[in-house]
Parts: structure tokens; sequence; C-alpha cells
């Protein structure tokens, strides 16, 4: 079941998120969901708040997809510096595409 997960990173700026999106793909930035590691990203969008936070949302195909690139994730935003932030997860009743 496809899963949705947003974060809301408080004080982070998107230079730091660009950098996050560029060590998950070996230096180059994140442009097309097929350059996520391991797969199983459906959705993502990243936008930042007037009050200084980064938010993210992605939709994944399951839960275990998310925990897998969820390894590889955390070790980078703790190099980046960005603050922790637990993830809101729900399972998707619908999500449609083109």
């Amino acid at each position: 079941m496809a899963i949705g997960v947003y974060f809301n990173f408080e004080n982070t700026t998107l230079e730091q998120y660009d950098e996050v999106s560029r060590k998950l793909n070996n230096g180059h930035p994140l442009t097309k969901l097929s350059q996520w590691p391991g797969g199983g990203i459906l959705e993502h969008s990243a936008w930042q708040e007037e009050s200084g936070s980064l938010c993210v949302f992605d939709v994944w195909e399951s839960a275990e997809a998310f925990q897998s690139f969820g390894e590889k994730l955390m070790p980078i935003i703790g190099e980046v510096g960005l603050p922790q932030a637990e993830p809101h997860i729900v399972e998707l009743h619908n999500f449609i595409t083109s």
C-alpha cells in the first residue's frame, strides 16, 4: 500500500536541502524519481515556509521502500546538519497519477 511521508525541518535552508539531494545522487541534484537510491518513490516535493521551515512531502510505494531509503538518508541529514524531524507517515486511501 502506498504511503505519504511529510517532514518539517525547522530552521533549514534550501541550500542544505540541495546538499542532501546531491549527496544522495553522487554529487548531482535529484531531478527525476528514477535517481532516488533504491527506487520505490512515486512523488516528491519540497518547499520552504516563510517561518524558515523546510517541508518535504513524498509518496512511496510501501513502508518498506521508505524504510530502506531512510537508512541512506539519515546519515546524510546528520552530515549536513539538518535538525532532527520525525516523519509523519500515513497510508494513502487514494493516489492518482496521470
